[in-house]
């Protein structure tokens, strides 16, 4: 049984950020299948809003979305919450998009379409990250 879905332990929460309907189904879908808590925002200033108001553990930010883009709301999220894991998701593939994203911020980049067990893969090494981290805070 995946340690998220274990009684008591705290829950490991994903954002997705992304105006597209079936992508949103699809990650979540996933997701919660792998044992995580999902949250969904379909544009930026929502993305901003729920990383504020609900402290997901990370975010898979989409790029082009309307209203703000997921750049933006990611400056303005790590500008109050500097810690919070962004994956950035875009279509935009070229290695200099990439670049772009890591230099503006992002802790990782998946390109679209991406593979679900990509997606599973990184999210699973964010909550191990953060696993230890917190076991590390919490002392022997």
């Amino acid at each position: 049984m995946p340690e998220a879905l274990i009684p008591g332990s705290s829950l490991f929460t994903v954002l997705v950020a992304d105006d597209n309907d079936v992508a949103q189904r699809l990650c979540k879908r996933v997701l919660e299948k792998a044992g995580y808590s999902v949250l969904i925002a379909a544009d930026g200033l929502q993305a901003v809003d729920v990383a504020f108001s609900q402290h997901p553990s990370m975010i898979l930010m989409d790029v082009a979305m309307p209203g703000i883009d997921g750049l933006e709301a990611m400056r303005r999220i790590k500008a109050e919450m500097p810690a919070m894991p962004i994956v950035i998701a875009s279509a935009h593939s070229m290695a200099s998009d990439r670049e772009r994203f890591l230099a503006a911020g992002a802790d990782n980049v998946l390109s679209k379409p991406f593979r679900l067990a990509d997606l599973v893969s990184i999210v699973a090494k964010l909550a191990q990250d953060q696993k230890a981290q917190n076991q590390k805070e919490d002392g022997p």
